[in-house]
């Protein structure tokens, strides 16, 4: 069972299946998203530092992430506060939580494909509710809806704090240095995997002198995120302001 107890991996459980389950069990008000989730979950296991820290870098490694349709994208959320609770529950260090958080996404996209697997069975039934105007059959249905998705993200969490945490820490202690060597440079490139998926969906030949202008006071200058941004912004006001100069004339 690992230093992890019953009690103490069903809280986190809990916790991190709420904050998940507002993404498709009730409504999503911006939890879900790591560099809210992290934190959250970080504040209500005592340690908002550790959330603060992981929610940010895994912010940047799903920023090009966006479910388009049907196309149910990799669970940022499960991942984000499975990693969180590794971190202050085991004591990993932030590296190999976040590299953990990889696998950690991907069982929360399988489980949110089963809960829609099962939901999209409740369909039909609603359809005949709503052609007999049973609309409390109607409510009660949502809220049965709502409690699969809420088992579906239980499941998983609870299995993988309860089980896998005491043995992600051993694996930890144990691993050896060229692995975390591994974990620590595969951590560094996920924000730059992130800002590529991201790049990918913004891609014009249009915008490569703005990303190179960006790019050369970064690196060679050593501007940070926000003057670079600020950069960014008053680039993209002189192309508008210019662009309806052209309209005017």
């Amino acid at each position: 069972m690992g230093d992890i107890s019953f009690g103490m991996a069903l809280y986190a459980s809990i916790v991190c299946t709420f904050v998940g389950w507002f993404a498709y069990g009730i409504k999503n008000f911006g939890i879900t998203s790591p560099i809210v989730a992290g934190p959250l979950v970080g504040l209500l296991l005592g340690d908002l530092q550790t959330g603060i820290e992981i929610g940010a870098i895994l912010t940047l490694t799903y920023l090009g992430v966006v479910g388009i349709g049907a196309a149910i994208p990799v669970n940022e959320t499960t991942a984000t506060t499975i990693a969180v609770t590794f971190a202050i529950l085991s004591g990993l260090d932030t590296s190999t939580a976040v590299a953990l958080a990889v696998p950690a996404s991907i069982l929360g996209q399988l489980d949110r494909m089963a809960a829609w697997t099962v939901n999209s069975s409740l369909m039909h039934v609603g359809d005949r509710y709503a052609k007999d105007a049973n609309f409390k059959g109607m409510e009660r249905l949502v809220g049965l809806g709502s409690l699969v998705f809420w088992i579906a993200e239980f499941i998983p969490v609870f299995l993988s704090i309860y089980f896998g945490a005491g043995f992600v820490s051993n694996l930890n202690e144990n691993m050896p240095a060229w692995i975390n060597s591994w974990l620590t440079l595969a951590t560094g490139m996920l924000p730059a995997l992130g800002f590529g998926m991201l790049f990918s969906m913004m891609y014009k030949k249009e915008y490569i002198p703005y990303f190179m202008i960006g790019f050369v006071f970064a690196a060679y200058f050593g501007a940070n995120l926000q003057a670079v941004a600020v950069i960014g912004a008053a680039l993209a006001l002189l192309n508008f302001y210019n662009s309806k100069k052209e309209v005017a004339i």
